[in-house]
């Protein structure tokens, strides 16, 4: 067990850092939109396709980092069990991403992700920890087959060659040369390719269904109406709740619970101290990561943290800046999936901790209120280059360009100031959670022998895969020649 575990862990690490060339994808093409369009102005770059078709551009470089999660649920099965993880993980991952009640199209099930979902109903099923769950025991259940077949087929090829003598002492026109196991592997194709992928996809949708999915969704609700009844009574305990929601599971049922108690209450009346407490508990869990790494380097704390835990930890505060707020967190969905016991823990944290400060200060984004939001939107492709405000954004389910700018938007002195102090010194304190959570977790490990010791870096792998890609093209021109 000790064995499979280490094993798997490794699979994991190697799935995500993987991911993280995936999110870079979606974060190089955000900041190549972000530079044309806001500061030079050009709204519609690829001139030739018609402005009408600007929209699937934008969504192709997109997807890959808002679906990051179908693709690792793929990854990690390929990686544990081979190629007949593929086709169920697929399969599975796909299901579970809906994010409306009923089929949508492609672009909106985009608006619906990182945004609001339609309605407010449903986000991913079962958040992204449930995506990793599921591809694991997905995997698992098939590598363990696979080897329980490998071992059954001779005690049931024993059984075929007594049957077989049986019906020789009766049948005499029955070659000798016939063999129970040549049965047996004849049966390979449908058992290996067929029943145990099947079986195990079948076996983890319902375990994911009715042991996830359903759970979750009722814990949602139930938060969901908590906290609707404390933000009308007690906002600094809602704010608690809220933070705690969005830090357990951040694009799951759970989070946007929250979210669709903070929507609701801005669009019935026009208070937005909700949707700020949210907005700050939100982008603050992307921070938590940043600094839960650093300051495991920094105080040589945590076991190993190898370069792509930095790579990833890093690029959420990069993408900040270029006010684009999924990519500020979802750099932290592959970092807690490496390690969900100590980053998680952390996220709760510092984005509790973040939303308790801000409404105890009682700082409000006046910026959602007052049509200054959402900035660089003139021109906005998804509508059909028409300004809208923020209200009209979130009736339209289309908010991931404005609901958290924080940093970006509002007052100087009574809103951004304050909440660049409050996110920071609550992104501090969940990582230093993140460090002594992580700490425990290397002491522990290390003495049972179960620790595994990640040592990777996915940018200097490419860059020694493109070598080897140039000398291989070269030995071929040599040859041809």
């Amino acid at each position: 067990m000790k064995k499979l575990y280490l094993d798997t862990k490794e699979k994991i690490y190697r799935a995500t850092s993987i991911i993280f060339i995936v999110q870079l994808f979606g974060a190089l093409g955000a900041g190549f939109f972000f530079v044309i369009q806001n500061l030079f102005q050009t709204y519609h770059i690829f001139g030739l396709t018609g402005a009408e078709n600007e929209p699937t551009l934008w969504f192709i470089l997109f997807w890959a980092t808002d679906f990051f999660f179908v693709a690792l649920a793929v990854i990690v099965s390929y990686l544990i069990a081979g190629l007949p993880g593929i086709a169920p993980s697929l399969a599975l991952s796909v299901y579970f991403c809906h994010f409306t009640e009923a089929s949508e199209s492609a672009e909106n099930m985009y608006r619906c992700f990182f945004a609001t979902p339609a309605n407010y109903t449903q986000a991913t099923s079962i958040g992204y920890m449930g995506y990793l769950i599921m591809a694991v025991m997905l995997a698992l259940l098939i590598k363990l087959l696979y080897a329980g077949w490998a071992e059954a087929k001779k005690p049931i090829g024993r059984g075929f060659d007594n049957l077989i003598l049986k019906l020789r002492k009766k049948i005499k026109a029955i070659p000798d040369t016939i063999k129970g196991i040549d049965i047996v592997d004849g049966a390979d194709l449908i058992v290996l390719v067929l029943i145990i992928p099947v079986a195990s996809c079948a076996t983890t949708f319902m375990l994911i269904k009715y042991g996830i999915e359903e759970p979750f969704a009722a814990l949602a609700q139930s938060l969901g109406n908590t906290l609707t009844g404390l933000a009308q009574n007690n906002v600094i305990l809602a704010a608690l709740v809220m933070g705690l929601m969005v830090g357990f599971d951040l694009i799951g049922p759970v989070s946007l619970s929250a979210f669709s108690v903070a929507a609701a209450a801005f669009l019935a009346t026009g208070n937005a101290q909700l949707i700020t407490i949210y907005s700050v508990c939100f982008i603050t869990v992307g921070w938590t990561a940043f600094f839960g790494i650093l300051n495991c380097k920094i105080f040589k704390k945590g076991g190993i943290t190898d370069t792509n835990d930095f790579n990833l930890a890093s690029s959420g505060p990069i993408n900040a800046f270029f006010e684009n707020i999924k990519l500020t967190v979802a750099p932290s969905m592959p970092l807690a999936m490496r390690s969900p016991f100590t980053m998680i823990p952390g996220f709760m944290a510092g984005s509790a901790t973040g939303g308790v400060v801000t409404a105890a200060f009682g700082i409000v984004n006046t910026a959602y209120t007052d049509g200054s939001l959402p900035r660089y939107a003139t021109g906005n492709y998804t509508y059909g280059a028409v300004d809208y405000t923020y209200a009209e954004l979130f009736e339209n389910g289309e908010i991931f360009m404005s609901f958290t700018l924080p940093l970006r938007s509002g007052d100087f002195l009574t809103c951004r100031l304050p909440l660049f102090f409050i996110i920071l010194i609550s992104a501090f304190l969940g990582g230093l959670v993140v460090m002594a959570l992580r700490q425990a977790e290397y002491r522990v490990l290390s003495k049972k022998g179960c620790y595994f010791e990640p040592d990777s870096d996915m940018v200097i792998e490419l860059r020694e895969y493109a070598k080897k890609l140039a000398a291989t093209v070269k030995d071929s021109v040599k040859e041809a020649e």
